[in-house]
């Protein structure tokens, strides 16, 4: 007969002050908080708990992102709370399993408690305006890539500069990197006029941090 071991008694996600979340930004830090009971009353229990964070996957086995492994002692009929960081690094859901001394005990169900989603920040693209109307070098487009719970610009974002065609699919025309407070100015652009009107947009096609996102479109009357 082994030795006893402590007891599963709760879990799940939570934020730095300890509210239960069930979605976050990626790279923002939450934690599994897991609580593990000794209900005897005159002995003391050792064991060692595993915490398995998994990225569920659509069509592919989930895959492990994390674990983390603690050596828990708890006096008679005593609790003791693991809490364990997580940085959610891709846009998905997570989900956690409970081991005690390899075997498993609690697996996060799919449904409730909820498990974590995680998700990208918005972004928003302005166009500040255009300037310098000539054939040749062509006109500067000046705008700014925020970031739309902060308001704060993204740095060194790539943006894209495209004209709109009718018949054809929209070219692009030139990119561009954002500066430190999210400014962009991109020069020499030419697009295709017609009836001396060109219509161009501004496409910021999203990293591991950023959704996506894609201008107004901007019209205006060549002067030639």
């Amino acid at each position: 007969m082994r030795d006893p071991l402590p007891q599963y008694k709760s879990s799940g996600w939570v934020d730095s002050s300890g509210k239960p979340v069930s979605y976050s930004l990626v790279y923002d830090k939450v934690f599994i908080e897991v609580i593990m009971e000794n209900p005897l009353r005159m002995q003391s229990v050792t064991g060692l708990v595993k915490v398995a964070i998994f990225k569920s996957n659509k069509f592919l086995p989930d895959t492990i992102v994390k674990h983390s492994k603690h050596i828990v002692t708890l006096p008679p009929l005593s609790t003791e709370r693991i809490v364990v960081p997580f940085k959610p690094p891709f846009e998905a859901e997570y989900y956690y399993k409970v081991y005690i001394e390899n075997e498993e005990v609690y697996v996060q169900p799919k449904r409730s408690p909820p498990r974590l989603r995680a998700f990208r920040r918005e972004s928003r693209i302005i166009i500040d305006g255009v300037s310098g109307f000539s054939q040749n070098p062509g006109f500067t487009i000046t705008g700014k890539l925020i970031d739309v719970i902060t308001g704060n610009g993204i740095e060194k974002a790539k943006v894209e500069i495209y004209d709109v065609r009718t018949f054809r699919g929209d070219k692009m025309l030139a990119c561009g990197i954002t500066d430190k407070n999210g400014f962009f100015s991109v020069e020499g652009l030419r697009p295709l006029k017609i009836r001396n009107q060109v219509s161009v947009y501004v496409k910021f096609k999203g990293d591991d941090v950023y959704k996506p996102s894609v201008s107004d479109c901007f019209k205006l009357t060549m002067p030639y």
